[in-house]
């Protein structure tokens, strides 16, 4: 389940909505609400976290533009003509800072 639309999102990265980018715009969309409902760790038997949730909206939005946009910034090498190449650095949990943003919707912690 997710909490935006394709709509939303081609509006946010300023593109159109086209028969061959819409299965990328879902998957981008459907990766992040992933990570969201993992995060969230549901305690069994509650409810499902309403799609229409505004936290959870703005979070799957902003997640899934990241998504998006990860195909252009690929890790490794990046090589430079004039200076030669350059190795990016590998991040360590790229959805932490939306995790933050999550907390209010977090319904189990774990013990540790």
């Amino acid at each position: 389940m997710s909490y935006t639309t394709v709509d939303d999102l081609a509006a946010k990265l300023k593109i159109r909505v086209t028969p061959e980018n819409t299965p990328q715009l879902q998957a981008a969309i459907d990766a992040a609400a992933e990570e969201i409902d993992h995060y969230i760790d549901l305690k069994a038997g509650s409810p499902a976290v309403d799609p229409a949730d505004p936290l959870a909206g703005q979070v799957n939005l902003a997640r899934a533009v990241e998504w998006w946009k990860a195909a252009d910034a690929t890790f490794g090498t990046v090589g430079y003509v004039d200076v030669g190449s350059n190795v990016a650095p590998r991040p360590k949990d790229s959805f932490a800072r939306h995790q933050f943003n999550l907390i209010a919707l977090k319904q189990q912690w774990g013990v540790g």
